[in-house]
């Protein structure tokens, strides 16, 4: 298939060809008018590719903290999933699972002195609370895209000694939401099991893997010894999980306000 194009014209760009990919636009040397073969062999081609890639990118993302973002930023990229690809994946991963969960029993508590329609909207949540479950569902997508950058503006602020631009720290946030995202979508998947004691226990390292990763991840990226690692990783943490919160928090308020 692509010996009948190679060694011609770009069908694409018009490009002379000299290989199995065009030099100007990268579009692949294929016939024109492919056989069932040939169509079989290339839908077979780029499903083992494109699998491969997400093993591969799997693999270092869940076992090797950092290492998606040293080689990304080593520029080692065609070996793995791009990381904007890779945390949509992991995102709609997270939020399929999310969908498939009965919904939570949240309340909402208010500190005396609101007003009156606070108070009504407030009880009226914690009658139906899937008014809150489905808000929090509803923003939380629309807010990581906020608080990422977020994130990443915290790693350079840690960091900016070792890498002056911003956008390696933005990809490092990305991979570590990525990351994030996979732990959060085992952390829901356990809702649908029974609770005994050994699942109480793996949600709980579920959380508290997310901390030890990040400190390896940083160590990864960009050095820097154990104890200020931690230490930088504790006030990441404690910054990010403020802002977290007080995010949902806000989402809460605004949906008590429109009820």
């Amino acid at each position: 298939m692509e010996a009948a194009a190679a060694g011609g014209a770009c069908l694409n760009c018009g490009a002379e060809l000299g290989g199995a990919f065009c030099a100007r636009c990268g579009q692949r040397a294929v016939a024109l008018r492919p056989t069932v073969h040939e169509l079989l062999h290339e839908a077979f081609h780029e499903l083992a590719h494109f699998d491969g890639k997400i093993l591969r990118t799997l693999k270092l993302l869940l076992f090797k903290p950092g290492a998606l973002t040293r080689e990304f930023l080593d520029g080692i990229r065609a070996r793995s999933v791009t990381p904007i690809r890779l945390y949509l994946l992991c995102s709609l991963l997270f939020f399929g699972t999310l969908s498939l969960i009965p919904t939570s029993n949240l309340k909402v508590s208010l500190k005396k002195g609101v007003d009156a329609k606070l108070e009504q909207a407030a009880a009226r949540a914690n009658k139906d609370p899937s008014i809150i479950s489905h808000a929090l569902e509803a923003s939380f997508p629309k807010a990581m895209f906020i608080l990422m950058p977020f994130f990443g503006l915290l790693v350079y602020a840690f960091y900016w000694r070792a890498e002056r631009m911003y956008v390696p720290h933005f990809y490092f946030a990305v991979h570590y939401h990525a990351f994030a995202f996979i732990m959060l979508t085992l952390l829901e998947a356990t809702n649908l099991l029974h609770i005994h004691g050994w699942i109480r226990l793996t949600r709980l390292l579920l959380i508290v893997a997310l901390f030890p990763y990040l400190a390896m991840a940083l160590r990864r990226v960009y050095g820097g010894s154990r104890w200020l690692t931690a230490a930088k990783v504790a006030a990441i943490a404690i910054v990010y999980g403020s802002v977290v919160l007080i995010a949902m928090a806000f989402v809460v308020l605004f949906t008590l306000r429109r009820l």
